[in-house]
């Protein structure tokens, strides 16, 4: 049985589709036509059900490294342990993006997806109190397993980078984690595949045709609405048929279906009033303490933070 050489656990609205993308194009390198499909999420990650997983979304009897991309790895406590236990020897990669964009683009998708209603302001007003965090920070992660499931909750908690890759650091070394940052992958994308590639134990030079590109860019609305896809789940004729498909090919097609359909257009934008900013930087900026005791390169937001 073979296991994962690398994996990118996140974070979400980071970049992950785009690294994904890149990644899946190397000739030496074997990943799921799908990105997110989560193993780890469930307490059952067993050798056995590992062994059953790889039949259906890994080209078997092939001596490429085999790599998953899973964002929603950052946002469950007990991942970091499960993934130790079964994979001890695992290259972790996590990729960043300033928390307060991130969460803005969390908010957005959202909207998009007709889970919330509340502006940004009054959402990260609820999420800001102290209640409200502890409560969410133990939250099971939405699975959408039968349609989108409001992520309403965690707009603010999957920001906390520093919270989140402490508990990777007690079950993983350093020299098993690589930090990267959404905003170094979009100014010298090259550098940074190539850091990448390096890590995971590859020749660097390697250029995707889709390097440069933003894969799957976030906006404020679709152009087919979800309810229609709801609707098209409840043709049981139709169903029957999409069921007839692989896992597999399934998974890829909604992929392609959900980066296409997607307004790349900004939300209505307001811009985020002064109160919410400087009260989500403070936030950050504290979590940004437990991130820089980390053994990584500081991020390109810092000094937005250290400032706030």
């Amino acid at each position: 049985m073979k296991n994962l050489d690398f994996l990118i656990v996140g974070a979400q609205k980071c970049a992950t589709t785009t690294l994904f993308e890149h990644l899946r194009l190397h000739p030496d390198i074997n990943m799921p036509l799908e990105k997110e499909v989560p193993f780890f999420t469930k307490a059952t990650c067993t050798k056995e059900r590992w062994r059953n997983f790889t039949k259906s979304h890994f080209e078997e009897n092939d001596d490429r490294l085999w790599g998953k991309a899973t964002p929603q790895y950052m946002c469950h406590d007990s991942v970091p342990e499960r993934i130790h236990q079964l994979m001890p020897e695992l290259k972790l990669i996590a990729i960043l993006r300033d928390p307060i964009e991130r969460t803005w683009s969390h908010y957005q998708m959202g909207r998009r997806r007709g889970t919330e209603e509340r502006s940004f302001d009054e959402a990260v007003d609820e999420l800001l109190q102290a209640e409200a965090m502890t409560r969410v920070r133990s939250l099971p992660v939405p699975t959408h397993e039968s349609g989108f499931e409001s992520e309403s909750d965690f707009y603010v908690a999957w920001s906390e980078y520093g919270r989140i890759l402490r508990r990777y650091a007690q079950w993983f070394p350093p020299e098993k984690l690589l930090v990267l940052y959404t905003e170094d992958l979009q100014s010298k994308p090259e550098e940074t595949l190539d850091r990448l590639l390096s890590f995971i134990g590859l020749t660097p030079g390697f250029r995707p045709e889709t390097l440069g590109q933003v894969i799957h860019q976030g906006g404020a609305s679709n152009f087919i609405p979800h309810s229609v896809r709801v609707w098209l789940r409840q043709r049981h004729l139709l169903y029957s048929l999409w069921q007839c498909l692989p896992e597999a090919k399934r998974g890829r097609l909604r992929f392609l279906y959900e980066q296409w359909n997607v307004r790349k257009l900004p939300l209505t934008k307001k811009q985020i009033s002064v109160a919410t900013r400087d009260a989500l930087q403070k936030h950050y900026g504290e979590d940004l303490q437990a991130l820089l005791k980390l053994p990584i390169e500081a991020p390109p937001w810092l000094q937005a933070y250290l400032q706030a």
